[in-house]
């Protein structure tokens, strides 16, 4: 593990997509950081104070000072620590093309409200043409920027800056009601991903289980249909 030193501190909740980024990213990077989770019904004064416009997780606090937004953390955390598991490629073109499909993943992919996702959402997603779509866009990113022959992650071998912002869909998207993830003859490279981040020592700690999240977002749709 990285120095004990570093003051890290991650405010976080268990069930978001955006926590669990950072989270991995941590894990990856081998940083020892304290973990603060958040009960997003009554949200703690250090998170309102760290994250006052969007008083969302994740905040990454280090040495005293607040960063909010899960690819700018991610981001954050690959510059700080550039030595232990670089996330980004070094080539200037590479980083872009990763920050384009990150960008397109969380615009396109999967566009989750934590706090208002309720099963009629996600039955009303899974018929959208554009999902199914997307699968085959990302795909074809998986063909352009990783090597099958060195490994099933974008980089490789290894998780890289875009595999921790595609990760936690692995467990979100069968999570969903209604919602598939990709199969083997639809997607063969991006279900080989899904596959992979499963068996990730890493992934195992920052996500949760798929049963895990159902059972969140059905406990979650009763209290919406209760209002």
């Amino acid at each position: 593990m990285a120095s004990s030193d570093q003051d890290v501190t991650l405010l976080s909740f268990w069930a978001s997509p955006f926590s669990m980024r950072a989270k991995l990213a941590l894990l990856l990077k081998g940083i020892e950081h304290e973990d603060l989770p958040e009960d997003l019904g009554n949200k703690s004064k250090i998170l309102l104070e760290s994250n006052p416009v969007h008083k969302k997780v994740p905040v990454l606090i280090h040495k005293g000072k607040p960063i909010a937004e899960s690819a700018i953390i991610v981001h954050y955390i690959d510059e700080v620590w550039p030595g232990t598991s670089p996330l980004l490629p070094k080539d200037a073109f590479l980083r872009a093309e990763h920050r384009f499909w990150s960008d397109f993943i969380d615009k396109k992919v999967c566009s989750i409200n934590l706090e208002k996702s309720t099963r009629s959402h996600a039955f009303a997603y899974a018929k959208n043409e554009e999902f199914s779509e997307n699968y085959e866009l990302l795909e074809g990113a998986f063909t352009k920027l990783g090597n099958e022959e060195e490994g099933p992650f974008f980089g490789g071998a290894r998780m890289a800056f875009l595999d921790v912002m595609l990760a936690p869909y692995v467990v979100w998207i069968p999570g969903i009601v209604g919602l598939k993830p990709a199969s083997q003859e639809q997607c063969p490279r991006l279900h080989n991903f899904f596959q992979a981040v499963l068996a990730h020592p890493a992934a195992k700690l920052a996500l949760p289980t798929v049963e895990a999240l159902k059972e969140f977002l059905v406990a979650r749709s009763a209290v919406y249909r209760g209002k």
